[in-house]
C-alpha cells in the first residue's frame, strides 16, 4: 500500500511539475519550453517534442535548434529533410557558444 502511494505522489509531482514548465514556457522561457520538448521527446511524442522545440528555438535556445535539427536529420514525426535539418543546424550554431553545434554541421 505504501508503494502504490509513493507511486501516487511520485507521478502526481511529475504532473505539477508539467505545469509549472508549461507556465514558464508560455511565458516566454526557453529552457522550460526545451525541457517540455525534451519530456516529450523522451516519451516518442514527436508532434508535441517538435512544437515545443519550436517555441524554444525561436526565443533563442540553441539546444532546441539542434533537437529540430535531429528530428528532420532523422525523420522523427516529420519528414526527413536534411535542407530542414541545415536550416536549423544553422540557427543552433548562430544561437550558441558551443563549438560544437557548428562542428555537426560537417554531418550534413
Amino acid at each position: 500500500m505504501k508503494k502504490y502511494i509513493f507511486i501516487l505522489g511520485f507521478l502526481s509531482s511529475f504532473g505539477f511539475a508539467n505545469e509549472a514548465l508549461l507556465k514558464d514556457c508560455e511565458s516566454g522561457n526557453a529552457k522550460s519550453c526545451h525541457n517540455l520538448g525534451v519530456e516529450y521527446y523522451e516519451k516518442k511524442d514527436f508532434t508535441n517534442a517538435f512544437k515545443f522545440f519550436e517555441k524554444g528555438c525561436e526565443a533563442r535556445a540553441s539546444k532546441s535548434c539542434f533537437a529540430i535539427s535531429e528530428m528532420y536529420h532523422n525523420g522523427e514525426g516529420v519528414t526527413k529533410s536534411t535542407q530542414k535539418a541545415i536550416i536549423y543546424i544553422e540557427k543552433a550554431c548562430d544561437e550558441s557558444d558551443d563549438p560544437q553545434n557548428c562542428d555537426k554541421m560537417d554531418r550534413y
